[in-house]
């Protein structure tokens, strides 16, 4: 329990710390700051300052204790994998002292490529959880919950397989993106996303109708 609640704690102040930054350099920020990018680069979304100092923080740090608290309940934790288990429990961390930060500085006229590099750390998210995903048993937290995979365990680990190569596929596809020319990552991504919510749906459906 100890090493529990030291976890929440630390990956909590992770998602509040970018707050620090914000108060700091509050007064050289404009009234809006961007908040979403497009895949050219081009700010997409602008939200007040106040939100992305103090509310974007705390958005993260809610969704960062529900992570957390998720995984530790699941009656089946002992089926997630050690590795799986890291990764949920401290991406929201990371995607916050990543995105928010960044954001700040966009507001300060420093014009961080996030075009390039929000898909290579989502990229590199896909392939590790990808690799990692036949290790991880039957659980109702993380991996393809479907409702034939969750019934079954080889159903589980046959669904998972096949999900593991579509997953590490797509990171790889979100890696390259940022070196295709013009769309054509964009639609290999959207591509992509496509298949992985399709395919893995319709292989448990196809594995629970042949018994499995």
């Amino acid at each position: 329990m100890k090493r529990i609640n030291k976890e929440v704690m630390i990956s909590t102040v992770l998602c509040l710390l970018p707050m620090v930054f914000g108060i700091l350099v509050y007064g050289k920020l404009p009234d809006e700051i961007p908040t979403k990018w497009y895949s050219d680069g081009t700010v997409g979304q602008y939200m007040p300052k106040a939100f992305t100092v103090f509310g974007m923080p705390v958005f993260f740090a809610v969704i960062n204790g529900l992570v957390h608290f998720s995984i530790n309940t699941d009656p089946k934790k002992q089926n997630i994998g050690s590795m799986v288990k890291m990764i949920g429990k401290w991406v929201i961390p990371v995607l916050a002292v990543a995105a928010i930060p960044t954001a700040i500085l966009w507001g300060m006229g420093i014009e961080i490529p996030m075009d390039r590099i929000l898909p290579v750390i989502l990229g590199i998210v896909f392939v590790l959880i990808g690799n990692y995903f036949p290790k991880c048993r039957r659980n109702y937290t993380t991996g393809i919950k479907t409702p034939w995979a969750l019934d079954s365990d080889e159903n589980w680990r046959k669904t998972h397989h096949m999900a593991a190569f579509l997953w590490i596929a797509a990171g790889m596809v979100m890696i390259a993106q940022v070196f295709l020319p013009g769309k054509i990552g964009m639609i290999a991504m959207g591509i992509m996303v496509v298949l992985l919510i399709i395919l893995p749906y319709a292989y448990s459906y196809l594995l629970y109708r042949k018994g499995i």
